[in-house]
């Protein structure tokens, strides 16, 4: 059965209970937007797989996955939305954009590319990014919010390939790291320092050279370049999968794809990369379960404030740095449960999306400044890059990956 005859033989679950749209973070802020169960199961109905002209609310969708994670039924609704997004983007009934959003289509979902341009001078490329007539021009000429926030780039993270030999070779405790385009190129600290805690847990880690999950990709319209490049990274992981090698991410929505996208594509080790795919609080955790976590832990006095990702929370797994950070001496953590951020990977780049996001990611500013107000954190936390961009951007207040502070008790770096 391919994807949407299944999509649509689990039409009848939908129960109409309205649970996905009275959570939606868009259908709070957006009354033209019809809400999940109006967009998916409802609409899904009358397409059965043709597009229907007119339709033009798909994209309204920012693809949180927040109605996947409230259905009671477990209805796969964005994915729903997903299939009719690609649905209209052939045929002969086809959507037709402007020769602007066709543009800004194909550069927002070449996150990689942009990248290893942003990273050849990457303070040029940081300084420029901030003229007003380089965001007036990005505005004019590809509708890009001249208000958004852009993430800076970086020195990237180095491609670590396997010189000792595969699984089963000299090294027997490995894993394979997909760091995900915003921490190979935006935020390449992060990767090696990840990459350094794993070396003192005791594992040696592999770096291929990956290409873009493929989500950028397909939120933009890009659906046969997300799946070639899907084909290609499970390509490189294979021999690693097949020798029962773990893939860590530390990046959520990386992590979400793999875990979900990527058992749907037509290659060997489909069949294998969701059970093998681990967020890095996750796989840790299921070390020390099984107690063979170091926790030669030293003190870290700190308060911070943490935001759980919506594509961390669609995994299912919990809050898994929370449960490792608190093991950790001193540190003290205050789940802010505020719902979406808003920005949504490039939804929030877009001008006419901008003051939505910034709406829906309101409540996750008011509590993270009210916590900042009294006392209770002075900082914020979040494994997803651009919450983190968003939340900087929405109150000011410095916000980092939460594998800094276990570096920082593993005394691998003094932050």
């Amino acid at each position: 059965m391919d994807v949407r005859n299944e999509l649509t033989a689990r039409l009848d679950a939908c129960q109409k209970c309205n649970v996905c749209t009275a959570q939606c973070p868009v259908a709070k802020v957006n009354p033209h937007f019809p809400g999940p169960k109006g967009l998916g199961p409802d609409m899904e109905r009358f397409r059965r797989g043709q597009f229907i002209p007119g339709e033009t609310t798909l994209d309204d969708c920012s693809n949180c996955k927040t109605c996947e994670v409230t259905c009671p039924s477990g209805v796969k609704i964005t994915e729903m939305i997903l299939e009719a997004r690609r649905a209209a983007r052939k045929g002969p009934h086809k959507t037709m954009l402007s020769l602007k959003l066709r543009l800004r289509g194909y550069v927002l979902g070449r996150a990689e590319y942009l990248g290893k341009l942003g990273v050849l001078w990457p303070g040029m490329a940081n300084q420029a990014l901030k003229l007003n007539l380089v965001r007036w021009a990005l505005d004019k000429g590809l509708a890009v919010s001249q208000k958004g926030p852009l993430p800076a780039y970086g020195r990237p993270l180095e491609v670590i390939e396997d010189k000792g030999g595969r699984a089963g070779g000299a090294f027997r405790k490995q894993v394979i790291y997909f760091p995900g385009c915003y921490t190979r190129y935006n935020e390449g600290d992060t990767g090696r320092i990840m990459i350094k805690v794993l070396e003192h847990i005791g594992y040696k880690t592999i770096v291929p050279n990956f290409h873009c999950c493929g989500l950028p990709l397909e939120a933009n319209g890009q659906f046969d370049k997300a799946r070639k490049n899907g084909l290609y990274n499970l390509e490189l992981m294979r021999p690693y999968l097949e020798a029962g090698v773990p893939v860590i991410t530390s990046c959520t929505s990386c992590g979400l794809t793999l875990k979900e996208d990527y058992p749907k594509l037509p290659a060997p080790g489909a069949q294998m990369i969701g059970a093998q795919t681990y967020d890095l609080f996750e796989f840790l955790w299921q070390l020390h379960e099984k107690r063979e976590l170091p926790l030669d832990f030293q003190e870290v006095k700190a308060c911070f404030g943490y935001h759980l990702p919506c594509h961390l929370k669609a995994q299912g797994i919990g809050t898994p740095a929370l449960r490792i950070l608190r093991l950790i001496p001193g540190v003290k953590i205050r789940n802010l449960d505020a719902g979406c951020c808003g920005l949504s990977g490039s939804y929030g780049f877009k001008a006419e999306k901008y003051d939505k996001a910034m709406k829906i990611g309101n409540p996750l500013f008011e509590a993270v400044n009210v916590g900042v107000e009294r006392g209770d954190f002075q900082e914020m936390l979040t494994e997803c890059g651009v919450c983190k961009v968003q939340i900087q951007h929405g109150t000011s207040i410095p916000t980092k990956h939460p594998l800094r502070i276990l570096a920082k008790a593993y005394k691998i770096i003094l932050e």
